[in-house]
């Protein structure tokens, strides 16, 4: 079998039921864990080259990222929204006219790419001899509340393979707890303020280059925090993984957050999935709970879905914000480019480029819109690049129009 030098990711159908995290970004850009789902594959590929299958809108807009649609008959395919198992790697291994399956959605497959077959779209699976695996060879997820729950075994995982546990580089007061030191990783620059608690006890803590804990904060693993977050004074954060440049204040718990996005002040957010550059205002809350305890359903596309789950938050797309003392209901989804501004609960499906809340929601101008997503990115010093804006563009011509649920 001719070795190979390179492999290809593919976006299938979970690109759309990953939204709103999906409309403006690749599925294997996710985080889940310390890695984004692209660099877990890399970590069990190394020495590769790389190219993507990816939606048209994200190909012509996103810089990295190429569409490449010309393919050989021995090529190895990749699906992004996996998560490897510890048997990935014999992924290599596999023979060309193959697939792997899991639950009827394809793995990976090698040879050719079939005909007709548009990337963020269901892969036909016809002429492929399949073989089912399991999930010691990995995962492919389809909701975003799953990833959730795989993010705190991603960071056990990670920071025992990929950190050095045990470490402190940075400055700690005098007066700081650690709970299980051999398990807490502190990089270079870090800097953990008086009677901050940070503990392991149930699961390992890393704090990437220059994060900053503030006075009395509490952090429990297991837990990843990128590289320049700020955790506020007196915070609770559980169980979570935060992008870089994350600032957060309040309870925030079993919660993934992609990074530059504000939840800065109290309130509590739970077992949630927020995009880039959101901000959530004084006194936003999350319900995570229903009270009658049963099974939360989630508004995917056009179909509501069982979760299986007690427990789902909020998912809310980039640049989304909340105004102060705003509540969301179980298992609420805000799109992308958002302004919840009412009081009370708002609907529990809000599509992109929606303001108001409970009252009303209402289209917002696109160009309004844009003038506010400069100002936000301005203040942490960076700017929106053309392909960002022709991105927020397809977001606005192809989801304003969908219906907002309660």
């Amino acid at each position: 079998m001719k070795k190979l030098t390179s492999i290809k990711f593919f976006e299938d159908s979970a690109a759309l039921t990953l939204e709103p995290l999906t409309l403006t970004r690749p599925v294997w850009s996710l985080q889940c864990g310390i890695l984004s789902l692209e660099r877990k594959i890399q970590e069990y590929l190394p020495g590769l080259g790389y190219s993507y299958f990816i939606r048209a809108y994200l190909s012509a807009c996103l810089k990295g990222w190429t569409a490449d649609g010309i393919s050989s008959n021995d090529n190895l395919w990749i699906n992004g929204s996996v998560i490897p198992g510890e048997r990935f790697a014999e992924v290599l291994d596999l023979p060309v006219g193959t697939v792997w399956v899991q639950e009827g959605r394809p793995v990976a497959f090698r040879g050719q790419r079939p005909e007709r077959w548009v990337a963020g779209t269901e892969l036909p699976l016809d002429g492929f001899e399949k073989i089912e695996i399991t999930s010691e060879y990995g995962r492919v997820y389809r909701y975003l509340w799953e990833l959730v729950d795989a993010a705190s075994a991603q960071v056990i995982k990670e920071a025992r393979s990929l950190r050095k546990l045990g470490q402190n580089c940075g400055e700690m007061h005098p007066s700081v707890v650690l709970v299980g030191e051999q398990d807490i990783c502190i990089a270079a620059g870090c800097q953990i303020g008086p009677y901050a608690v940070i503990d392991a006890s149930a699961g390992p803590v890393v704090l990437d280059a220059k994060v900053q804990i503030g006075t009395h904060a509490l952090i429990e693993g297991p837990t990843y925090l990128g590289a320049k977050s700020r955790i506020k004074p007196h915070a609770h954060v559980s169980h979570c993984c935060f992008g870089e440049e994350t600032r957060v204040g309040g309870e925030v718990v079993d919660t993934i957050i992609q990074g530059f996005t504000n939840k800065q002040h109290g309130g509590f957010l739970g077992n949630s999935f927020l995009g880039s550059w959101c901000n959530l205002g004084s006194g936003t809350e999350t319900s995570n709970l229903k009270n009658n305890y049963s099974n939360i359903k989630v508004q995917v596309g056009r179909e509501l879905v069982d979760t299986g789950r007690l427990f789902v938050g909020l998912m809310m797309g980039d640049h989304s914000k909340s105004a102060i003392g705003s509540v969301f209901n179980t298992g609420t989804v805000v799109g992308v480019a958002c302004n919840l501004i009412e009081p009370g609960f708002p609907p529990r499906n809000i599509p992109s480029f929606h303001w108001g809340g409970a009252e009303k929601l209402s289209p917002y101008p696109f160009n309004k819109t844009l003038e506010i997503a400069r100002a936000v990115v301005a203040r942490r010093g960076r700017s929106l690049a053309d392909e960002d804006i022709q991105v927020l563009r397809w977001v606005f011509d192809n989801r304003v129009k969908e219906q907002v649920t309660s």
